[in-house]
């Protein structure tokens, strides 16, 4: 069986969270490479997109090899309630590359995506969206903390989790924070926000049977 994923990642100089998109990023990479190896019979073909290798005209053109078949895609980056940002680019809008990821799963954290853009992506074939429906925060000093909450769906939905259960373990992750008395009230507080902001679209059930190719 094959698993395919593909991660966005804005590490441009130009985002003021670049080390945090690129955290996610490796950590994600070693998830899927721990699931792999733990499950022999499953061969990963992972396609990390940063900042200079892709852009609003080229995109599609990457992601064509991947969405005629079910995938992962991890959105790392800025967003809008209408667009995902790359390097100060709009590079999936309502108009825009917004057909690219038919077939897809696509996990975010970026802000405001799960708000309107992931509907159209939803009208175009994606399989489902989990993201946040308005900023995803990260609370000042805890890239870390905040790398391993983001972590918490990935890690259960390649358990076998259904996306929405999943969810709700990030939401649960989250949660957890919001109590920790060892953080200020303003970073329990961020944390909160994030977990009132997350949303799942599209089919809730889907699990990674589902994204497994035989």
């Amino acid at each position: 069986m094959r698993l395919n994923t593909v991660i966005l990642t804005d590490d441009s100089y130009t985002s003021n969270v670049s080390d945090l998109f690129v955290t996610l990023k490796s950590a994600t990479t070693s998830l899927l490479e721990e699931f792999c190896y733990q499950n022999s019979s499953v061969e990963l073909t992972n396609q990390i997109l940063l900042s200079d290798s892709i852009d609003k005209h080229t995109l599609s053109e990457k992601l064509s090899s991947f969405n005629f078949q079910p995938f992962i895609c991890y959105w790392y980056g800025h967003g809008t309630d209408v667009s995902f940002r790359i390097d100060n680019e709009d590079v999936v809008t309502l108009t825009d590359n917004h057909y690219a990821f038919s077939n897809a799963l696509i996990y975010t954290f970026s802000c405001f995506n799960a708000k309107i853009l992931a509907d159209t992506l939803i009208e175009n074939n994606l399989k489902a969206f989990v993201g946040y429906i308005s900023e995803a925060k990260c609370p000042y000093g805890l890239d870390d903390l905040t790398t391993e909450i983001v972590m918490t769906f990935i890690s259960s939905f390649l358990e076998g989790k259904t996306a929405n259960e999943a969810l709700e373990e990030l939401k649960s992750a989250y949660e957890s924070s919001i109590f920790n008395e060892e953080l200020d009230p303003f970073q329990r507080g961020w944390f909160q926000e994030n977990r009132d902001a997350l949303i799942i679209k599209g089919n809730k059930n889907l699990t990674i049977n589902d994204i497994l190719i035989s």
